[in-house]
């Protein structure tokens, strides 16, 4: 093969190359279902598979740049936080043992003084040579 062939043909294809093919690019008009399927905490690979089940062939690592790309953690966050995002039964119930809502009893969030009385953590030894 020479080169100068091989150069038109690679040109061509570089030409006809549409980026709007490319996986991500088809993963646009979904934004706001992969939004929710991050805020749920659905790894790329649940999304993927998920997307793939209905006809949408895609990569996880599609899926992760898109996600990276289209979403901050912030936005991720406020989606969480929505009530609209919480799971309800056909009748509107919340399924048994969901705690939302509930009090949460023993359980304390990190830095915080509930449930530690005021008492420090142990020592930690150090050696200072």
């Amino acid at each position: 093969m020479d080169s100068p062939e091989l150069y038109a043909r690679l040109l061509e294809d570089a030409q006809r190359y549409d980026p709007t093919a490319h996986n991500r690019g088809l993963l646009a008009p979904y934004r706001d279902v992969l939004l929710l399927q991050r805020a749920k905490f659905m790894s790329y690979e649940q999304i993927a598979a998920t997307l793939n089940r209905h006809g949408l062939k895609v990569s996880p690592a599609a899926v992760g740049v898109f996600c990276r790309r289209n979403f901050t953690k912030a936005e991720i966050e406020r989606v969480r936080q929505s009530p609209s995002t919480t799971t309800t039964n056909v009748a509107g119930r919340r399924p048994a043992g969901s705690s939302a809502g509930a009090p949460t009893f023993g359980v304390s969030a990190p830095g915080s003084s509930v449930g530690s009385l005021g008492k420090r953590g142990p020592k930690i030894a150090r050696d200072n040579y």
